[in-house]
Formats: structure tokens, C-alpha cells, sequence
């Protein structure tokens, strides 16, 4: 077992998953390759309680498992696949004998457990809060978080010889390098449509591979402390979101790379004049080659200012409002489907006000906003109780997510946004190594790490 470890936290397995997820893109394979990588999950979580080699696998398989467009139908033809989970997950369970314990955030997430599980409560008919879509979100969004959390609260726990912040760090650039490949096979395969232009594609899974890229992007930045060519990724990962098409993407991406080069700019002082050097090459870039840009990018920009491109979500805003205002305490519930005439769901999805914000108020009233404000205070909280540089990179990537869920379900898609949301928290609590705790001063004072 010692051997299958090691061989799990090597860049060898990366390496062979990444291949493999790359096959499966170009193969156009991607519930087939869904399907094989959650076995291989199942497989690997029987066998080992490292949370970093079970998040590749998560990781990976969300970066081509948001190509599978309307494909409900066709994954549950693969309904055999529950049963034999099960018995893995108890495998792990019983081998490494689940534990539980509270963590800084435990009741801000039970809080916003029973404001999910309430909402709607008094208003919604029946038939919509007990139906198998209501149901699923419910629990998923609100205790199956907190199993999660309380679980990973008495699990994760990393030695400092596991040197965690490096690996998962490297794991993100992975996501990135890996949407790249699922972008390049995208506009390969659409060849003919650019017809010897280059310019933007539209594709379904645009948003997904935008947030996708936005959670990663500050993990480049995290390495380049210590490499600072990953600085050069960081930027990357800006464009990748530009050729994406997402009009989120394109406006809270720029957002978080500056909030990244700014903090990085302030706290790396032995990198700062190099950092100051590629602002200004930016920008004199940019300047000279802004037509080139703008040209390429037409599609997004259009898009951004028609308003009939942007009427479902601005309708959806007073939809919310009126849906907090016909039961102010709970609001209309998680399940309401009475806003289909606006926003068509697709199946089983949930019918989103595509705002954190208005969902909130919207879908669970004054209760799911004092839950999540108070929700909110507990993240801050952790971060400030136990600040490191890596936990820093971890508060960045989550506000990444924030600011895409201003215009996108975001922070309510259970998998594997607010999983890894969830994570993030627990991480900053239990994977504080001695490096991790020296390296902020470090950087700061201009020292080498």
C-alpha cells in the first residue's frame, strides 16, 4: 500500500490521468470517459485516504465532463454505476474509519443547511418541493455540505513532509493546462466555421470552462514565488477565459488577474520589478494591438451589450425580488419553477436566477440571508485566524467564484463549485504547514523560498 501511495502523489499518475482525459477530448468520449473516471475514483478511494489524488480525478473529469450537453438521459442509462460507489465509499469508510469533527465554518454551513432545507416553506406547493430535482438540490446544497465539511474537517489533515499547498497548487495549473487542450480541440474541430478568421466560437460549456479557469488562476501565482515563469500561466489563463466566449469570463476575469497581480505585487518584493516590467510591456501590448483584440473578440463584446443577449437575467433580477416579496421569511424555495417563463431549465436543473445575490433572497427569504451572511463572516474569519500566502491563493480563487456567480449559478452548483468551495475552508483551518506559515514572511522581506 505504501507503493500505491507513493505512486499516487507522483507527477507520474498526473501525468497518466492527464493523458487519459486528454484521449477522451479528442475522442469526443466524454461520458463514457465521465463514467470510467468515477469508477477509477471509487477505485482509488478504496484503496487510499490522499485527498489530493482523489481531487485530480474530480478535477480532470469536470474539465470534459461540462462538454456533455442535455445529456441527463444518456447518464442514466449508467445507473449501475450508484451501487458500486457505494460499496467503495463504504471500503473507504470502514478502512479508514470516518471521522467527523467541527471546523470554524460548521455553523455558518448548518445555518444555510436549514435555510436551503426551509425555503419555501409555507408558499411553494408540494408537488415542486418534493420533486426528485428539488430534493437532490436541497440536500446537496445544504446538509450533504456539511457531512462533507465535517468529514474533510477530521480528515484532511497533511503532514508537513506532505508539502499539500505545492501539490494542490500544481494541480489547478494542471486544470488549466487541461481546459487548454479541451479549447484547442473546440476551435480544431470548428475549423471551417472560423472561414480564415480567427475569432471566438460559440460553444455550450463557455461559462463552466470561464469559472473553471477563474478558480485556477490564482494558484499560478502562488508558484511564481518560487518559479516565477508560472506568473507568465497566470496571464495565460486570462486569455484561455477570453477564447472561451464567456462575457462573465471576459469582465470578472480581468478582475481577479489584477487583484492578483496587485496582492503579488505587494507582498513578492523580490520579484516586484519584474512584475512592474510586465504591467508595463501589458499595457504598451495592449495598446498597440487593441483593434487585433477587439476584432477577435466581437462575438463576447456584442453579446455583452445587446440587450436582447442580457434580458433573462435582467428579468430574473425583479423576479426575485417579487418571489422575496410574496414570502419574505423563506422565500419562494430552491425548487420554485414558476420563473420557467423567463429562464427555460434545462432537465432536471434547477430554474437559477443566474445571481447569487437575487437567488438567495429570492429562493430562501430573510433566513437564507442571515445564513449566508453569517456564512460569509465564518470564511473571513478563517482566513484571518490562520493567514498564510497559500491560504491567501485560496481566498482569491473563492472570490473568483463569487464574482462569476453574480451572473451564473456558481456558488449553487454542488459539484464541483461549492464542493471545492467547501474544501478551500477546511483547507485553510487544517493544511497550515510550517513552510506555508513562514513563506508570506519570506517573500515579503525579498527572501528566496
Amino acid at each position: 500500500m505504501e507503493k500505491v501511495r507513493k505512486f499516487l502523489i507522483s507527477d507520474w499518475f498526473t501525468a497518466i490521468l492527464f493523458i487519459a482525459a486528454a484521449t477522451v477530448v479528442f475522442t469526443s468520449t466524454e461520458i463514457i470517459g465521465t463514467v470510467a473516471f468515477v469508477l477509477l475514483f471509487g477505485v482509488i478511494m478504496a484503496l487510499t485516504n490522499d485527498w489530493i489524488a482523489l481531487l485530480q480525478i474530480v478535477m480532470f473529469t469536470t474539465c470534459f465532463a461540462i462538454r456533455c450537453k442535455n445529456s441527463f438521459g444518456t447518464f442514466l442509462d449508467f445507473w449501475w454505476v450508484v451501487p458500486i460507489m457505494l460499496v467503495f465509499i463504504v471500503c473507504h469508510f470502514v478502512r479508514f474509519r470516518a471521522k467527523f469533527s467541527k471546523g470554524s465554518c460548521f455553523y455558518g454551513i448548518l445555518a444555510t443547511s436549514v435555510a436551503v432545507t426551509l425555503g419555501g416553506v409555507g408558499i411553494i406547493p408540494a408537488k415542486e418541493y418534493f420533486s426528485y430535482t428539488s430534493l437532490f438540490y436541497i440536500f446537496m446544497l445544504g446538509f450533504a455540505m456539511l457531512i462533507i465539511y465535517s468529514y474533510m474537517s477530521a480528515s484532511l489533515m497533511p503532514k508537513d513532509s506532505d508539502n499539500f499547498s505545492d501539490r494542490f497548487s500544481k494541480l489547478m495549473i494542471c486544470v488549466i493546462l487541461l481546459l487548454a487542450v479541451c479549447l484547442f480541440e473546440e476551435y480544431f474541430s470548428n475549423r471551417e466555421k472560423l472561414a480564415g478568421q480567427f475569432e471566438i466560437l460559440p460553444f455550450q460549456w463557455r461559462n463552466n470552462a470561464a469559472t473553471m479557469l477563474m478558480l485556477a488562476m490564482p494558484f499560478t501565482f502562488y508558484k511564481s514565488v518560487k518559479k516565477f515563469g508560472f506568473f507568465f500561466i497566470g496571464i495565460i489563463d486570462y486569455i484561455l477565459i477570453l477564447f472561451t466566449g464567456s462575457r462573465g469570463g471576459m469582465l470578472f476575469g480581468i478582475v481577479e488577474l489584477i487583484l492578483c497581480i496587485i496582492v503579488m505585487f505587494i507582498l513578492d518584493k523580490r520579484h516586484r520589478p519584474a512584475i512592474a516590467a510586465i504591467i508595463a510591456v501589458s499595457l504598451v501590448i495592449t495598446a498597440l494591438t487593441y483593434k487585433i483584440w477587439i476584432d477577435t473578440l466581437s462575438y463576447t463584446l456584442l453579446r455583452l451589450i445587446d440587450p436582447n443577449e442580457n434580458s433573462i437575467r435582467l428579468q430574473l433580477i425583479p423576479r426575485g425580488i417579487e418571489d422575496f416579496k410574496s414570502n419574505p421569511l423563506f422565500g419562494r424555495g430552491i425548487g420554485y419553477m414558476g420563473n420557467r417563463d423567463v429562464h427555460k431549465s434545462a432537465e432536471f436543473a434547477l430554474c437559477w436566477y443566474h445571481c447569487s445575490p437575487v437567488q438567495i433572497i429570492g429562493s430562501f427569504g430573510l433566513c437564507g440571508i442571515v445564513a449566508y451572511g453569517f456564512l460569509a463572516y465564518l470564511r473571513i474569519k478563517t482566513l484571518l485566524k490562520n493567514f498564510t500566502f497559500f491560504n491567501l491563493i485560496l481566498f482569491a480563487s473563492y472570490i473568483g467564484l463569487e464574482l462569476m456567480s453574480l451572473v451564473n449559478p456558481g456558488i449553487f452548483a454542488p459539484f464541483p463549485y461549492l464542493f471545492l468551495v467547501t474544501l478551500y475552508f477546511v483547507m485553510m483551518e487544517r493544511c497550515n504547514t510550517d513552510e506555508d506559515k513562514k513563506l508570506l514572511s519570506q517573500i515579503m522581506k525579498g527572501e528566496k523560498p
